[in-house]
């Protein structure tokens, strides 16, 4: 289980193709301001992509593998 903090100014995420296969909700940015969850499947990573760009999406997100 992983544990992320969600920075307030993370704009809008995607779901996107990491390495490996994996799906990963990304920021689209690169270097210090990016923001990546490796998820195992894309239902999942979907779930939290459109619960990240809510207005009222929570501080801390729990990830279970």
């Amino acid at each position: 289980m992983a544990r992320y903090e969600i920075p307030q100014n993370i704009g809008k995420v995607r779901v996107a193709m990491g390495l490996g296969g994996k799906y990963t909700v990304w920021n689209g940015k690169q270097g210090k301001h990016e923001f990546v969850i490796v998820c195992r499947n894309r239902k999942h990573a979907e779930q939290l992509a459109t619960l990240i760009n809510s207005k009222n999406r929570p501080a801390e997100i729990e990830v279970h593998y």
